[in-house]
């Protein structure tokens, strides 16, 4: 046998009968085997996969079989070339005829082959066996890690019996893979409306997680809930989850009985799980409403990347509208296919979401949106928002000059730059206007995407989302396997936050019209999923007003946190202006621009102590009389403040230095990172990590390497800079 690697292989299987069979086993690093053509499998469990062929008519030389997966993933990139790496593959045979073994690297042109199995010399015969080893812990490699996201996959095998490469599916090819969550809760979230009047009844969404942020459907026990300002009435003080509550519970006719702030506690004392919910602010005569939303998330349709083919009951266009409206308490939300559905061959595509769409539209509770994105050969991705219902999914997707001159001038779609796996280039192609800029998604944090775009002129609407593939739909940050984009130097994607952000909309009330309205007048603002209540006005305009004054501009900030704030910072243009570090819940700024320039933006960005972080939508002000605007003495949008790595030890992320640098020893190539120094354990909404400073390539670039060692395998996470920025510009 030669193991070798080929590029990914030019064709897909799309159907047969041929005689054979695939049996499959996954054998998990603790606990017994499981074995059949359903394997029902926990989320996260590491472990070896055996894929065994049984042949039963000859295949000849030049012939061979056909794996792709569907619907999960085995690993982001399956290898044969480091023994002691993660998802180390071999096959073992029993035959006489001499084979080869190539696998297709599962990031190239985004396609779902695994592995193909070729003879290169005499002939397949029945009786002859092979096996595919995924994961071979063999020579000290630690296996392989079942995909972290409830969902169901396939992995289908075919035969080309004579080298022709016409592949048929064999008639017992194929294997189904159930992906549950882990039965032991790690996290508890408690979502309430931001803001709500005394007197108005709300309800109050109870959801318990697993490690990797699946719900936690096998959960049962009990929850206690605190309000300590004693302003809610209907507020259980206990709910008891049963095996029926599938790990979520909604409360209703919660009423405030009087103005005020309120974050209600929540505890778990048998499984030592605490939170606070997001504050819940109570106006008698608010301005307007603060809507929660995600504009960018995929749901079935999608062929290019074999995970979202199948209408599963999580990835159907219905599902995805279930978990918006149920453990992500949203107001809006727009799944869509992730690229564009072919209406001739596969109508049935668009009809579920149009049906999700009629089934799901409840003025004043809920908003549904019809959506999709589109990959232009040049300028970058764009996810297509329509405002009203979209008879047809339209045709122009793969050329920017046709997106722009079929959607560009509607004022009822919206076309959202964002940053996964084609970024908006400007220089490339550029616009002239450009509605909605994401700064971040489940791949990470791209405040550098609003950079660019005011780089270019433009005025956009601040928003996130989470470009959700598998994972829930705004479940919490989440260490989530193979999500990151942080360029060329890692040999597997990094684990990035998988999923949580989300779009703030200022609106005056919760309907379709008035949510489109906030986001084309840019009142709106970004998270990375926490509910914070976020106000920045300049001279008491609020984000997203272009203005004109005589005077000095004055900023005010108004933030309510779901834990304690970190860090503010003011940015003007690309320049950081000031800085806070409230260490508290609640703050109120005011900062007044002594020297302000002629024109600029203003924004804020909020970090908090758990990794949450906020960004505003500019406010664009023009000052008639002003000063010099210099920004000569003023730190860059992203500079990181002096750091002197040898001070940090010793501190309590030492002892995991050690095994960051075996991982990277034997999966990436470790002479790309210098200087790697532990800081501290960090518990952030992901998970706890030991935090890592250190430098990336020859350009030296400082990092923040975040190790999450609470999993079965650990993973790793890659962000731009000491203050952990995201991902790389472009990355």
């Amino acid at each position: 046998m030669t193991p070798s690697r080929v590029a990914t292989l030019p064709f897909r299987v799309r159907g047969g009968n041929e005689p054979g069979s695939l049996d499959a086993t996954f054998h998990p690093a603790g606990g017994a085997s499981v074995s059949g053509p359903d394997l029902r499998l926990t989320a996260g469990a590491v472990g070896t996969w055996e894929f065994r062929v049984t042949v039963e008519a000859p295949v000849a030389a030049g012939g061979g079989f056909f794996f792709e997966r569907y619907g999960f993933l085995l690993s982001h990139s399956i290898q044969n070339t480091r023994p002691r790496g993660r998802d180390y593959v071999t096959l073992r045979a029993r035959t006489d005829a001499r084979v080869r073994l190539e696998l297709n690297e599962l990031n190239q042109a985004n396609s779902p082959p695994i592995a193909r199995i070729l003879v290169e010399d005499g002939t397949l015969i029945p009786g002859d066996q092979l096996c595919l080893v995924v994961g071979d812990t063999s020579q000290g490699g630690p296996g392989s890690e079942v995909y972290d996201v409830t969902c169901q996959g396939r992995i289908v095998l075919s035969v080309d019996r004579s080298g022709s490469l016409a592949y048929r599916q064999l008639r017992a090819g194929e294997i189904r893979i159930h992906v549950e969550s882990d039965p032991q809760p790690t996290l508890l979230r408690l979502l309430g409306p931001s803001m709500t009047r005394p007197g108005e009844p709300f309800a109050l969404h109870l959801t318990v997680y697993d490690r990797n942020h699946n719900v936690c459907t096998q959960y049962t026990g009990a929850v206690e809930l605190r309000d300590e300002t004693t302003l809610l009435t209907g507020l259980p003080s206990r709910v008891e989850f049963g095996p029926e509550n599938a790990g979520l519970a909604i409360i209703e006719s919660v009423k405030a009985q009087a103005p005020g702030l309120i974050r209600v506690k929540a505890h778990d004392h048998a499984h030592g799980l605490s939170t606070l919910s997001n504050p819940i602010l109570i106006q008698s005569d608010p301005e307007w409403l603060i809507l929660w939303g995600d504009l960018h998330s995929h749901s079935w349709g999608d062929v290019s990347m074999g995970l979202m083919d199948d209408p599963t009951p999580i990835l159907h266009p219905a599902g995805r509208h279930a978990q918006a409206r149920g453990q992500a308490r949203l107001d809006f939300a727009a799944p869509g296919p992730m690229a564009p559905p072919d209406q001739t061959h596969r109508p049935a595509v668009w009809e579920a979401h149009q049906a999700a769409y009629r089934a799901n539209d409840e003025p004043g509770t809920y908003i549904p949106f019809l959506a999709g994105e589109a990959h232009p050969s040049i300028g970058g991705d764009r996810n297509v928002v329509f405002r009203d219902w979209e008879e047809r999914h339209a045709p122009a997707w793969a050329d920017m000059d046709e997106l722009v001159q079929t959607y560009g001038d509607r004022d009822d779609v919206l076309l959202e730059a964002h940053v996964g796996g084609g970024p908006a280039d400007w220089e490339a192609y550029p616009t002239m206007h450009e509605p909605a800029v994401e700064v971040a998604s489940g791949h990470g944090s791209a405040e550098w995407l609003l950079q660019r775009a005011l780089r270019h002129g433009h005025r956009p609407a601040v928003i996130a989302s989470g470009d959700t593939h598998l994972p829930l739909l705004a479940a919490p940050m989440a260490a989530h396997l193979f999500r990151g984009r942080f360029g060329s130097h890692l040999n597997i994607r990094d684990c990035a936050i998988g999923c949580g952000p989300v779009a703030a909309v200022r609106a005056i009330r919760c309907e379709r019209q008035a949510i489109w309205e906030a986001v084309q007048n840019r009142r709106t603002y970004a998270t990375t999923g926490a509910r914070i209540i976020l106000d920045v006005r300049a001279n008491g305009h609020p984000a997203g007003s272009e203005i004109e004054f005589d005077g000095k501009p004055r900023l005010t900030i108004t933030a309510h946190a779901c834990a304690p704030i970190e860090r503010i910072d003011l940015i003007r243009d690309d320049r950081a202006l000031a800085a806070w570090r409230p260490e508290t819940l609640d703050a109120r700024l005011e900062f007044e621009d002594a020297d302000p320039r002629p024109e600029a933006a203003y924004y804020v960005r909020l970090r908090q102590t758990d990794g949450e972080y906020a960004w505003s939508t500019p406010i664009w002000v023009s000052c008639s009389v002003c000063g010099s605007g210099a920004d000569a003495d003023l730190p860059a949008w992203n500079q990181h403040e002096p750091v002197d790595l040898a001070a940090f030890r010793p501190n309590d992320a030492e002892p995991y230095e050690n095994r960051l640098l075996d991982y990277l020893a034997t999966n990436e190539d470790p002479s790309c990172f210098h200087d790697i120094t532990p800081v501290r354990i960090v518990n952030e909404v992901p998970g706890r990590a030991a935090l890592f400073h250190a430098f990336l390539g020859n350009a030296r670039e400082p990092i923040s390497i975040r190790w999450y060692f609470d999993f079965p395998m650990p993973r790793l996470r890659l962000d731009w800079g000491w203050r952990d920025f995201g991902a790389r510009d472009g990355g």
